[in-house]
């Protein structure tokens, strides 16, 4: 059995280690294939490597995604605005899964097809929950608790989002940090939406669940913060434990 030369990892018949990337001196050479023709490769195709298929770049792949998706949702709705006219006589409970198709296939255009313009994709991609629930509102005939609970959890969400995204962008060296900052936009979040909805339901603040749920992350939030910057800068967690 063979061992990496640097770690002293068992790593097999691995060409490499898979925790240092040093190679391993008694790997097993594997030829490679020989192909006649450049057409007989296999090629990354939308439905996985094929032979002969023709190769597609990741736009045309994301383009093909967004086709299913929209020529799926169409049908479906179509189907479901039918039988709720055939059956109802009018428009009802269809409206609220074809808005909901209409939600994702929004999200769906802005990840998939919108490419190059990054305000336009995120800027679409925000609206669209808020959009949703107020639609949701309009058809329910009661825009109160869209309009006051649901749209500014929903915005207030977004917003804690995207500061942890930020955040974990913006961090030079990423690890145990990026599960700590997500702890805590989970528990800003919690604390959030009962504020919003003790304002709505009662007009007054009254934290409880999400105080306790706060009180039980933010301190392995704390913790994953001390093990990343202090325990795994200054230990080689690898050679430590063997791994």
């Amino acid at each position: 059995m063979s061992y990496c030369p640097d770690c002293g990892v068992e790593i097999g018949n691995a060409a490499t280690c898979p925790l240092c990337g040093a190679k391993n001196p008694n790997a097993a050479s594997q030829p490679e294939p020989v192909y006649g023709d450049a057409q007989d490769a296999p090629h990354s195709h939308f439905f996985g490597e094929v032979e002969g298929a023709e190769a597609l770049t990741p736009m045309e792949k994301r383009k093909i995604a967004w086709e299913v998706i929209s020529v799926a949702f169409s049908i479906a709705s179509l189907v479901i605005t039918a039988i709720n006219i055939l059956v109802a006589g009018r428009l009802s409970w269809s409206l609220f899964p074809v808005s909901s198709f209409v939600f994702i296939w929004v999200m769906a255009t802005a990840f998939l097809v919108i490419n190059g313009t990054f305000r336009l994709r995120y800027t679409l991609a925000a609206l669209d929950p808020p959009l949703f629930l107020l639609a949701l509102g309009i058809f329910t005939g009661d825009m109160s608790w869209a309009w006051k609970l649901a749209v500014p959890i929903a915005v207030f969400v977004e917003l804690v989002a995207a500061g942890v995204v930020l955040q974990i962008l913006n961090a030079k060296r990423k690890g145990l940090n990026i599960f700590a900052f997500l702890l805590v936009g989970v528990a800003i979040s919690c604390i959030g939406v009962e504020i919003f909805v003790d304002l709505f339901v009662g007009g007054h603040i009254h934290l409880g669940w999400s105080a306790i749920t706060a009180i039980a992350l933010v301190p392995i939030a704390g913790f994953l913060i001390y093990l990343h910057y202090r325990v795994a800068k200054t230990t080689n967690l690898h050679r430590l434990f063997k791994l």
